[in-house]
């Protein structure tokens, strides 16, 4: 049962989707990943060689989700260089139709922009998601999924539909399971079986999701 929607620890994560440090780097049997180029790393020209791994790797059946890709206003490379890689994510997440975890850091507009271009037919799911109520809305009024980490705003809680709502741990020291009791004492009621079931159709059937 996956609860996790994006990890960076190591495997074997069970309950997760780990990210990949590297599109290229080595699997483990029966561990799903997710596999993507982060903003981040745009702050140098990606190599035709990377985006050339990332593509055989979005083909592998061990790799469930596309990314952790995105837009970030405060730290990465040139913004028209940010967008083209995301955007070519994005794509790729259409073609081999599996899910597009997004990194979104004061890029909301930017972000909405490009789904509103691209009119993606699998789920995105803005990862580690802190930002207002009416941020929140903002995406999920697109249909798009928001994952709620260590760090959550507890007002957005009342904000998102519980169809669109995930749980990560990210780089958190705290565990899936303490995350999502966490998130669960705020809006007063059990949401693990709610996360499990949206884990599940994001990652089974994204497809027909949005």
């Amino acid at each position: 049962m996956i609860l996790d929607i994006h990890t960076h620890h190591a495997a074997p994560q069970p309950q997760a989707v780990v990210d990949l440090a590297r599109p290229g780097d080595a699997m483990l049997p029966g561990q799903l990943y997710s596999a993507g180029i982060h903003p981040w790393s745009t702050e140098r020209e990606i190599t035709p060689e990377e985006l050339d791994a990332l593509r055989a790797a979005a083909h592998r059946p061990e790799v469930v989700a596309i990314g952790e890709a995105g837009i970030d206003a405060v730290k990465g490379g040139p913004m028209f260089r940010q967008i083209n890689i995301f955007r070519r994510q994005a794509l790729l997440a259409e073609t081999v139709r599996k899910p597009l975890i997004v990194h979104d850091v004061k890029a909301h507009e930017t972000v909405l922009g490009i789904f509103r271009e691209l009119k993606p037919s699998v789920p995105w799911i803005i990862h580690g998601f802190r930002y207002k109520p009416s941020v929140a809305r903002m995406f999920t009024e697109k249909g798009i999924y928001l994952s709620l980490g260590e760090r959550f705003n507890p007002a957005v809680l009342a904000a998102v539909p519980h169809r669109l709502l995930l749980a990560e741990t990210d780089e958190s020291q705290l565990n899936i399971t303490e995350i999502i009791a966490r998130l669960s004492a705020e809006a007063g009621a059990e949401l693990t079986p709610v996360i499990a079931e949206n884990c599940r159709r994001v990652l089974e059937k994204g497809k027909t999701e949005v």
